[in-house]
């Protein structure tokens, strides 16, 4: 009989090279990462011999309910990386996620997104589970060279790049903060709605991820020293996501973002294995980030199939529809 633990504080640095050492352990499920959110979480373990083998974070995201919060991309179960029978190892990953699915069932509002290296949920179905699929881009790193990846954009996205070259935009690493904050909050101005961001919170985050030298911001400025473009991304050396975007579309260049873009790709080429665009489903946004000709990635969304789930959904797309007319 499995066990299931809370993990606690003491632990936590085990925790997070367990982390490291699984296949659907990212950034996102390390707890000074969740601390520099300012979150509420709770981990659960079930180890083996002492030894950590799966395990889960429990955020809660801002209404309180246990979901990605904001900037917190992949979270789920992850499964320590073991060698040797493939069919053996599967079968204790069963045992694993059946264990964690009679606890996780109690969560009414369970509702997260796991890792694209999270690829089998039998488990989770046969528990009453529901599951989406959802998809990003994910530039490979590792064994592509940059005229290699830079060969897989699409023409109109080189032409742009050059175009932007042109026009003298200058891409600048480390922007402050207070320039990245203003065109984020543009860009959502420009939606008819506000930034979901607190201001106090997001400089928070960026300053604990700093410390960490875990995250980068990078602007392109015109040819008078005007920002019109930001980003910003956090990263480890498995992969670097591209969480932040924002324009300013009044003075915007054309190629302007995209050689933003293009010049972080090139900063982390030799820092992650991956590139991540941390993906979207929006058709404008899609159609973009696929011309960087990165890799069409699944991952899965999860959630307990109970009736707060599904009217918290319907009441999400709801107020979307009215806050952003989508």
């Amino acid at each position: 009989m499995l066990d299931i633990k809370k993990i606690t504080k003491d632990r936590y640095k085990e925790w997070n090279n367990f982390v490291d050492n699984s296949k659907q352990g990212s950034i996102f499920s390390k707890t000074w990462y969740l601390d520099a959110l300012q979150v509420n979480y709770e981990i659960l373990i079930i180890e083996e011999k002492s030894t950590i083998k799966a395990g889960i974070v429990l955020a809660k995201n801002e209404i309180n309910t246990y979901a990605n919060p904001m900037l917190d991309k992949y979270l789920g179960i992850l499964f320590l990386d073991e060698q040797g029978n493939q069919q053996k190892i599967i079968s204790k990953q069963y045992k694993y996620m059946e264990t964690l699915a009679k606890e996780l069932k109690k969560i009414k509002s369970f509702d997260y997104y796991f890792h694209p290296s999270f690829i089998n949920w039998i488990p989770l179905s046969w528990q009453g589970f529901t599951q989406q699929t959802r998809y990003t881009y994910r530039i490979a790193n590792y064994n592509n060279t940059l005229d290699e990846i830079k060969k897989k954009f699409h023409s109109n996205m080189r032409n742009d790049i050059k175009n932007a070259i042109k026009d003298k935009v200058e891409i600048k690493e480390n922007i402050p903060f207070e320039t990245l904050w203003e065109l984020i909050n543009k860009t959502f101005i420009r939606q008819g709605s506000k930034s979901p961001f607190n201001k106090k919170k997001l400089s928070h985050f960026i300053d604990r991820l700093k410390e960490k030298e875990a995250f980068v911001s990078f602007g392109a400025y015109d040819k008078n020293g005007i920002c019109i473009s930001v980003c910003g991304v956090v990263y480890e050396n498995h992969s670097s996501y591209l969480l932040l975007n924002g324009i300013d579309i009044e003075k915007q260049i054309r190629g302007a973002n995209s050689y933003m873009l293009d010049e972080s790709i090139k900063y982390f080429h030799n820092k992650c294995k991956y590139y991540d665009f941390e993906g979207s489903m929006l058709p404008g946004v899609e159609q973009f980030y696929r011309r960087f000709g990165g890799e069409l990635t699944p991952y899965m969304r999860i959630w307990n199939d109970n009736f707060f789930n599904y009217a918290k959904s319907k009441a999400k797309k709801i107020y979307k529809k009215i806050r952003y007319g989508r």
